[in-house]
Parts: structure tokens; sequence; C-alpha cells
């Protein structure tokens, strides 16, 4: 194998294929990522065995071939070297050679026969969707990710279509983020679920680019094609809980707040809130909204923010962290927060619509 690469057109490829290619692998090749060249074409492959990138880049070829290069090595010598640098890659034995100007690399490779691939199972339905809406819905739902739980299912972001629709919804039992988007597809009469992994949604928030995406599902796999690119997933294998549940309905009270006021309130509050426990009471009263907070040091602070709210008044103590990422899931400069009493949730939405939407728990102090 022999070929000619260049330096800005393959470095953005192989910087998705080292985060995808496993850094502490079961198998040694897991952490390398497979060149197959062919046809005026190299064929670029990662995957941990959960989730795979495969990429295709027209290049210069001198000698076709394949062999496993290791990942991260290969991405970190490719972006020390200067823009617009031109690489030659040559397999020598059990060896690669990397030639630019007047840098020389020699790798160790494995044989491209080892290294395994990741099959999709058959279709249930396939689609298409606009790559920035499919990518807002999954950055909304990805907020409410748990991290680490032993209820594994909550580690990821149910995808669930119905009809012409997709829903992508995350909870980790503290809150629940939930954006609905189009999804004109074929197949899967009566609906669709699917659990995509953590892994492979921060690894999708990353890829998704261009004006539309290519969705394929199955029972046990997700696979997402964007121009030359193409992630494949498997799906977590369990049922999600009914996050219909934890939704309120009927929530009789009304607050509308300044989004740029509740994320500049909020930010001040938690320079005193706790690190170990970043409470915050807020007390919702006719025409606004009080924050107050203490840590352990007995250091205090309170803040008002204007609010269109009429009715009693309702505290509540919420984790201010969380308070703060509604800032995040909702693009509108009007919040609308739905409340019923101190010991129940409250809804986060736009002023005209609950899509996204944002559910928090209240704690205890």
């Amino acid at each position: 194998m022999k070929i000619h690469l260049e330096r800005d057109k393959i470095l953005p490829i192989l910087s998705a294929m080292a985060n995808i290619a496993d850094r502490r692998p079961i198998q040694p090749i897991l952490s390398h990522v497979l060149l197959d060249v062919r046809e005026g074409k190299v064929r670029i492959l990662a995957t941990d065995l959960e989730v795979q990138l495969a990429a295709q880049l027209e290049i210069s070829i001198e000698t076709p071939g394949k062999t496993a290069v290791p990942a991260r090595k290969l991405f970190e010598i490719c972006r020390a070297l200067p823009e617009n640098a031109q690489i030659e890659l040559k397999q020598e034995g059990e060896h690669i050679r990397i030639l630019s100007g007047n840098a020389r690399f020699n790798l160790h490779t494995l044989a491209a026969e080892q290294f395994p691939g990741l099959q999709a199972g058959i279709p249930r339905l396939q689609g298409n969707c606009e790559a920035e809406s499919f990518r807002r819905a999954l950055s909304v739902a990805s907020v409410s990710m748990a991290q680490n739980d032993a209820r594994f299912f909550l580690n990821g972001v149910l995808v669930e279509i119905t009809g012409q629709q997709m829903r992508l919804v995350a909870t980790d039992g503290h809150r629940l983020s939930l954006m609905h988007i189009p999804f004109a597809h074929e197949g899967a009469q009566g609906g669709y679920q699917g659990i995509l992994p953590r892994k492979a949604v921060l690894e999708l928030l990353r890829l998704i680019t261009g004006n539309s995406v290519s969705l394929r599902f199955s029972d046990t796999s997700f696979v997402l094609e964007t121009g030359e690119q193409q992630f494949s997933c498997k799906l977590v294998d369990a049922k999600y809980p009914d996050y219909r549940r934890v939704i309120p309905v009927g929530h009789p009270s009304k607050a509308h707040i300044q989004r740029a006021d509740f994320k500049s309130a909020l930010q001040q509050i938690d320079v005193v809130s706790s690190d170990k426990n970043p409470a915050a009471i807020l007390v919702f009263q006719s025409g606004e909204i009080t924050l107050r907070s203490r840590n352990e040091e007995q250091e205090e602070a309170e803040i008002r923010i204007p609010a269109g709210f009429q009715g009693d008044t309702v505290e509540i103590a919420f984790n201010t962290r969380y308070l703060m990422d509604s800032t995040q899931i909702l693009e509108d400069e009007d919040i609308q927060v739905s409340i019923r009493d101190g010991n129940s949730s409250a809804m986060f939405t736009g002023p005209e619509t609950d899509n996204p939407l944002y559910i928090v728990m209240p704690i205890r102090l």
C-alpha cells in the first residue's frame, strides 16, 4: 500500500476516528483504524464494537492495500504537521512509513484481517430528516442523560417514532428533557422505540453536519449517513421506562421570566451555593421570583428578578445546575415555568409551545 494524502482533508476524519477507537481496548486491534485503499479512495474504519464510524476520501493511489494503524498516533502525527502539508503513507511489512516534508515516522501496524466490523441489523424503518433539527433534538435530550447509572438504560437517549414524528427523550431520575421533530420514513407500522447509548449520542453531536441525514433503525442497531461518513452503533438492550408519567398535567400556576435575567441570577446564586449540594430556593410571588441560596459556611445570596406571575406564594428548592440547563435547552427569550406546589416538579417550556420541554424535580433541603 502506498498513497498520498492532503493533511487538511484527512485530519477531521482522523479526529473523529480517534474518538471512536478504544483507548483501553480489550483487543489491541480496537485502538487502531482500518485503512482500506482501492479504486481511487481510502475507506477508513474505527470501532470499539459498540459504536463504529466509516468514512471515504478520494486520494492519489500508487499501490492499493489495507492495514490497521494506531488511531491516536496517526491522528496526533497529522495534527502536528503544518497546514496544507502533503503526506505519503507506505506499507513496509509490519510497519507503515509516514513521510511529510522533512518529517519521517514509522508505526507498527496490525493485519487488516484481524479488524472486526459492527454488523447492522435488518432495518425496521429508514428515512431522512434535517441534520440541524436532529442534532438540536439530540442535544436537548442529552442534557438529561444519566452517567454511569446502575439503571444502564438511563445512560442514553430514547428514540421514539410515531407516525412521521421522532421524539428524543432522556432522564436521569432528577430531570427530563424532550424534543420532537418531523421524520419522513418508511416502515415500522405501529411505532418504534430504541435507546441510543451515551457514547453514541456524544459522538453524533460531534459528527452531524450538512443539510440532511439518512437514518436507519433496526431492533438492535442504528445507522446514520451524512456525506461520506457512516456512523453505526448497537442499541441498548433494554426497555425504557414510561417517561410520560413524569410529565406534569394541569399545573395551575404559570410564571413568565426573561431567559437572560434567569441565567444571570442563577450564575450569581451559584457563587455561594454549595459545591456538594448546589441548591437554591425559588420563591414565586406576585410580579417576581426570588432566588435564595446558603452554603455550609452560612454564606447567603438573594436575587430578585421580575416575572409574570399571579397567585399564591410558592417556594420550591431545586438543584441550581439543573435550572441552569433550562437556559441552554430553551432558546426563546421568554421562558414559561409551570408549577403546582413546593413538592411537585417544575416544567420549563417556551411561551407558545412545549417543544422542547424540560422538567426538574424539586429537592429537599
